[in-house]
């Protein structure tokens, strides 16, 4: 094999998504990077409520599902549905997989960092309704006033009957 072969394969390669079993996440992930495929999970940050305890936790963007790249020519794509912790890969007709459209995935990726956490989105406008994702105002439904700084963002929202002014992170908040 040649290493133009190889190139040609990275450059043919695709996205497709494979639905996980219940807590296989880490063992499709180790066993799908010994066959030799590259996966992708994003995560974001949400605070997670337990035993009168807040904490952040990081959470899949898709939850149940992986993101796995390989080339269409790849023929030995069949074992991923008999990988540990993979239920299957994600098909709707004559049972060949359904590539991710490179747009969505560029997109995605795009937005995550180098550990695959999800970044807040910077096209924010004044008057878009968002959701506080993170904190000990988690879960809280408010409306953007104003974009403060670069990174933050101050919501109005209803509490306990009065309008509410608050500045939050914008990596805090997700539309609506």
């Amino acid at each position: 094999m040649s290493g133009t072969h190889d190139v040609d394969m990275v450059d043919t390669a695709k996205w497709y998504v494979a639905q996980l079993k219940p807590n296989g996440f880490d063992k499709a992930v180790a066993n799908l990077a010994r066959q030799g495929f590259e996966t992708f999970m994003p995560v974001r940050r949400q605070t997670a409520r337990h035993a009168r305890q807040i904490r952040d936790v990081l959470k899949p963007v898709f939850p149940g599902y992986l993101f796995i790249r390989f080339g269409a020519a790849r023929s030995d794509w069949r074992k991923i549905n008999s990988t540990f912790g993979v239920s299957r890969l994600v098909s709707f007709e004559k049972n060949l997989p359904a590539p991710v459209p490179d747009a969505l995935m560029a997109g995605l990726q795009a937005r995550c960092d180098a550990k695959h956490i999800l970044q807040p989105l910077d096209d924010l406008k004044g008057g878009e309704k968002v959701k506080i994702q993170s904190g000990a105002l988690a879960d809280f439904v408010g409306e953007i006033e104003t974009l403060v700084a670069e990174d933050c963002v101050r919501l109005l929202f209803d509490f306990m009957g009065q309008v509410t002014r608050i500045d939050v992170p914008r990596g805090q908040v997700e539309r609506v």
